[in-house]
């Protein structure tokens, strides 16, 4: 017997998480292609793996092991993942690491309040986010580096530098934010779908 839980229920966020670590790996190897490429269908996987475990008769135990196996994994997806991106790309040695301390932090604290908010049911809660999703940052980060390329080639590395600042402070600004419904979801997908078919365009 193994301690955790297995079934279908939670394949897809370990699916995203195992992407993530590919995606790690493409950076430090230098194909931010790859890279990018990966950390959109590791973000995608975030989106959908709620819907999916939904799907499923789980039992109190197994929603409660989704609701912490999901966090633990977004810190990775969407916390450790930046911030390799941020200590590779960065032209600024010194305010590459301050920022990554700093977007890692604000991630996580983000994480923490919503795993903490997501165990008191309230109909605020099901209808919004407090502060901007970290997952978001799956589609910023390529779009972002998407367009730079198409501007000016190896613009990113200072682009980066604005942009994780701005993420840190909506991850943890006291703002409302509407969950998703189908068509934000189906926004998303397109979104995600047309940022891959560019990027392999460069």
């Amino acid at each position: 017997m193994f301690i955790g839980e297995y079934g279908k229920f939670v394949y897809l966020t370990y699916f995203g998480t195992a992407v993530s670590l590919i995606a790690i790996q493409f950076i430090i190897q230098g194909e931010m292609i790859w890279a990018m490429s990966c950390f959109i269908v590791s973000g995608l996987c975030d989106l959908f793996d709620g819907m999916v475990a939904r799907s499923f008769d789980r039992t109190k135990a197994q929603e409660q092991f989704g609701i912490e196996i999901d966090t633990l994994c977004d810190m990775v997806s969407f916390a450790a993942l930046p911030a390799i991106l941020l200590l590779t790309q960065g032209r600024l040695p010194l305010v590459n690491v301050v920022l990554a301390i700093v977007y890692v932090i604000t991630a996580v604290s983000r994480l923490a309040y919503f795993n903490r908010e997501a165990k008191n049911n309230s109909a605020e809660r099901d209808a919004y986010f407090r502060g901007v999703p970290v997952t978001y940052g799956a589609l910023v980060f390529p779009v972002s580096y998407l367009v730079s390329e198409w501007l000016l080639s190896g613009s990113f590395q200072y682009i980066i530098l604005l942009l994780a600042p701005m993420m840190s402070f909506l991850f943890i600004r006291d703002v409302k934010i509407p969950k998703p419904n189908r068509l934000m979801y189906l926004f998303f997908l397109g979104l995600a779908f047309i940022t891959l078919f560019g990027l392999w365009r460069l």
